[in-house]
């Protein structure tokens, strides 16, 4: 009877998004992702979310036909010495609920690119190792990140939140498919994120 219930409500939902979905969207705008670890396990509102030095600012980017979405999402970080670039672009599944709501799950590559004044850029891991200065090593050899997003649809208009979580270091050059979940630590390292975006059509 469960399993029943389950499917209907399933159907419920998807059949909507299917009739109410356009072939193709395409939505930029600005995001902001909190810099402190949050476990997805226990989310909780924490005071210092509150403090907008906590956060970093970039864009986002989403490109979405029928309901497979691609999505870009880069952020910026200074200090006196270099510019950092964090990016994830990520492909995968979104679907919109009841015309109201957007939801979306994707995988895909995070590269982090530092800019030294007066030096060569170079890519490195999350804990500052060094990659090399060729993006292509970067893109194989840095581990797939996880991004969910859920968006409240204003007209043209998406306000929503987005989690990212690394996978257990799986990346495009490893084999070990069972790497692509993430790990206890890696939950624990999670990022939460807010966006506003556009849909230009």
């Amino acid at each position: 009877m469960k399993k029943t219930l389950i499917a209907a409500a399933i159907i419920i939902l998807i059949v909507p998004a299917m009739l109410s979905a356009k072939l193709m969207s395409f939505s930029a705008g600005v995001t902001g992702q909190y810099k402190i670890p949050v476990d997805a396990q226990t989310l909780e509102w924490d005071e210092s979310m509150g403090d907008i030095e906590n956060y970093q600012f970039g864009a986002d980017i989403r490109t979405r036909i029928l309901f497979a979405e691609v999505d870009a999402m880069a952020l910026l970080g200074n200090t006196q010495d270099e510019l950092t670039l964090d990016g994830v672009v990520t492909g995968g599944l979104s679907l919109d609920l009841l015309g109201l709501v957007r939801v979306g799950l994707g995988l895909g590559p995070r590269v982090i690119a530092t800019f030294p004044s007066g030096g060569t850029p170079t890519f490195i891991f999350k804990d500052g190792t060094e990659i090399g200065e060729d993006f292509q090593e970067a893109i194989m050899q840095t581990p797939l990140t996880w991004r969910a997003t859920a968006d409240i649809k204003l007209g043209k208009i998406l306000v929503g939140l987005n989690y990212t979580v690394d996978s257990n270091d799986f990346s495009l050059d490893s084999n070990n498919y069972t790497d692509l979940l993430p790990g206890t630590d890696q939950w624990e390292s999670g990022r939460i994120g807010a966006s506003v975006l556009f849909t230009l059509f």
